[in-house]
């Protein structure tokens, strides 16, 4: 009995540690001293002030605490009036209402996502913090129904009779006698409702609009261009908050015995909250551009220089791919003025009468950009684009364990099976093998497009990873030896480790 006990407990300490090593590793480089995370070289705190310091990440997080309270307060009042509708009274198709009310729960987010962002289509609501709140108010609903039902259960409605008895209207029962009552049942419910908005990611990106970049969706964009320790120490606080709220509903649920705990850790939080919903808004009369970039590709000094010579307020906002950018635009209701494509995209969202033609006297310094990159052929004539942002895409290596890199075939070299690392990106893998085999790079011909697929099946086994947010560690840590990668975070490494 005592074997199978310690088995059963070895196998749980094995789901744990799986479970929730990954989530001590990224709180551990929270405190890294180093800005990549291969290895620790040291403990500081300087990433959580840098964090605390940085425009965009302070944004984010003021809109997702906007977002979180008003939808939390929002959610709560309706999943509770829900819930003692249900307990209350019975009427005709309760069962199939009651199926719909807890619909949202089982349905996947990504189809709710999708569903959503054609709703608002179709109703011609902009894109921004009403269509945000909206969302979450609509999958977080049915978290409060169930959560103040639970605590419903057990209420005794003698004591609702009891005070009708005693004169009181039907609403003055519920505030002075349920209410009251099932009050614990309800801020558990907000704390979850809470928790479950501030951290979404999925729903929000979909129907997030000029402005309202949540910090969910922030620390996602940034992971796109490479895990830093600024994401390490947000994603810890982050962690830490969410996690205080969790346990604080459990503690709610409970009942009174838990109010001595959980009500200090959620005002405890409201306070250190408050002042990142006092952030400035758009003053009245002021100019805005809003700009739907990816991250990493602007400096604050520059908004903020911008900004000054202008006289006009940046919003910005981050995408994490390509096909999120058009999925936003394609809608009709996004409200970006400017957007920062690959240059592909240009081409696309140019045949739909998407984009609006440039007046080119506007931009007298067009003619000092290096004539190469004008007059491509995704935009002939420049009629819809300006080149912003150039580099390239190559092989970042350990000349230890290859030697010398001199073409794109090392890529399908079978001596380095297993320790290849590609894009998640399939514009540049197809890229790869197109230019390996010396077709251009936009190649759209059937015979080369083939023929660079087949060449991606035969590699496939030879590929240890697909990897585009943190290939750079991925390759300093040695567990590849040849990556596929974007100059700019090659640079970085190759001043850290002369090896590559």
């Amino acid at each position: 009995m005592r074997s199978g006990g310690g088995a059963l407990a070895a196998v749980s300490a094995g789901v744990y540690l799986f479970l929730y090593a990954p989530i001590l590793v990224l709180v551990a480089f929270s405190f890294n001293a180093g800005r990549l995370t291969a290895a620790w070289t040291g403990f500081t705190l300087d990433w959580y002030a840098r964090a605390a310091q940085d425009p965009q990440i302070l944004a984010a997080l003021r809109n997702s605490l906007k977002v979180a309270v008003t939808a939390t307060a929002i959610a709560t009042a309706v999943g509770t009036a829900a819930a003692v509708a249900f307990h209350r009274w019975r009427f005709r198709r309760q069962p199939a209402l009651d199926t719909l009310v807890t619909l949202p729960i089982v349905v996947p987010e990504i189809v709710m996502a999708s569903s959503l962002l054609l709703l608002f289509a179709a109703l011609r609501l902009r894109l921004g913090f009403l269509t945000v709140i909206l969302a979450h108010v609509g999958f977080s609903v049915s978290y409060a129904v169930v959560v103040v039902r639970a605590r419903l259960a057990g209420f005794d409605r003698s004591l609702e009779e009891a005070a009708a008895d005693l004169g009181a209207t039907p609403l003055r029962a519920f505030f002075r006698v349920t209410l009251p009552l099932i009050a614990p049942g309800v801020l558990a419910a907000a704390l979850l409702v809470f928790s479950l908005s501030i951290d979404d990611y999925v729903i929000t990106s979909f129907v997030a609009g000029v402005g309202s970049t949540t910090l969910p969706i922030q620390i996602y964009s940034m992971v796109k261009s490479g895990v830093s320790p600024e994401i390490n120490a947000v994603s810890t606080l982050l962690l830490v908050a969410t996690s205080l709220l969790l346990w604080a509903a459990s503690r709610l649920e409970r009942g009174r015995r838990g109010w001595g705990t959980a009500v200090p850790v959620g005002a405890a939080l409201a306070v250190l909250g408050a002042p990142f919903l006092l952030g400035r808004g758009p003053a009245g009369g002021e100019r805005v551009l809003n700009l739907y970039i990816w991250s990493a590709y602007i400096s604050p000094e520059t908004l903020a220089k911008f900004e000054r010579r202008q006289g006009a307020r940046v919003n910005v906002d981050l995408y994490d791919s390509n096909e999120a950018l058009m999925a936003k635009v394609q809608a009709g209701n996004a409200g970006y003025d400017v957007i920062c494509p690959s240059n592909y995209v240009v081409q696309i969202l140019q045949k739909q009468s998407l984009l609006r033609a440039l007046d080119h006297s506007a931009v007298p310094h067009l003619p000092n950009v290096d004539p190469r990159f004008l007059d491509r052929d995704f935009d002939p004539g420049n009629r819809y684009s300006v080149p912003y942002f150039w580099g390239t895409t190559g092989i970042g290596y350990d000349k230890t364990k290859t030697g010398p890199v001199d073409s794109w075939g090392a890529l399908w070299d079978p001596r380095f099976r297993g320790r290849i690392l590609m894009l998640d990106d399939g514009r540049e893998a197809l890229g790869a093998a197109l230019k390996w085999k010396g077709f251009s790079l936009n190649a759209t011909d059937p015979a080369s497009v083939r023929a660079a697929e087949q060449l991606l099946i035969v590699q496939k086994p030879l590929v240890r990873t697909y990897n585009s947010s943190s290939f750079e560690d991925i390759l300093l840590s040695r567990d590849v030896w040849l990556a596929q990668g974007w100059n700019g975070q090659f640079a970085k490494i190759m001043g850290i480790d002369p090896r590559l």
